[in-house]
């Protein structure tokens, strides 16, 4: 038997039902809130960018509150994500090890204050319902089967899916075969 290791980023985003059902307070809610607070004080700094969330712990002109309320919605998010994936992809991989889960609210904004939709660009980013996990999976293959080249595209095409029917959105951003040597 070989098992055939493979590495995989992917962006998954929690259904509203899903939020609703597991968080305290509204996600949207709490993203529109910080996200006002921060193109508030992008604006009035003359900041050409908006900086991660991290950024503004400190900042008086910032209400603490509304950080702290993300930072708890984005972990709750992040264990459910977990545990679904866990749950869902376990059955398919002999393995299934976690490498990073980062809630993408956390993450440099993509979007800069003087581009049009910037508020709503940025109250979609800071709302923490969409995760990015780097993943390692291992495939068992038969000694005799030489599909080894196959395994990332069969790896990619059941982790999608395996997900789909469990999040709003699946992406796959990539994915690679390790060498033997590698995990």
């Amino acid at each position: 038997m070989h098992i055939d290791h493979i590495a995989l980023t992917l962006r998954v985003r929690l259904s509203a039902k899903d939020v609703w059902q597991h968080l305290p307070a509204s996600a949207e809610k709490a993203g529109r809130e910080l996200a006002e607070a921060v193109d508030r004080y992008c604006r009035e700094h003359a900041l050409g960018y908006y900086p991660a969330i991290e950024f503004f712990r400190g900042i008086p002109a910032i209400d603490q509150n509304l950080i702290d309320n993300a930072e708890r919605l984005a972990w709750v998010v992040s264990k459910k994500v977990r545990e679904q994936v866990q749950s869902r992809l376990r059955p398919v991989f002999s393995l299934v090890k976690f490498r990073s889960i980062q809630t993408e609210s956390f993450m440099l904004p993509p979007v800069r204050p003087n581009q049009p939709s910037a508020l709503e660009r940025l109250v979609r980013h800071y709302t923490p319902d969409t995760v990015k996990l780097e993943l390692l999976v291992s495939l068992l293959r038969k000694d005799q089967d030489e599909r080894r080249d196959a395994m990332e595209g069969y790896a990619r095409k059941m982790v999608h899916r395996w997900l789909s029917s469990i999040f709003d959105e699946v992406e796959i951003t990539s994915s690679v075969v390790l060498d033997e040597t590698s995990n």
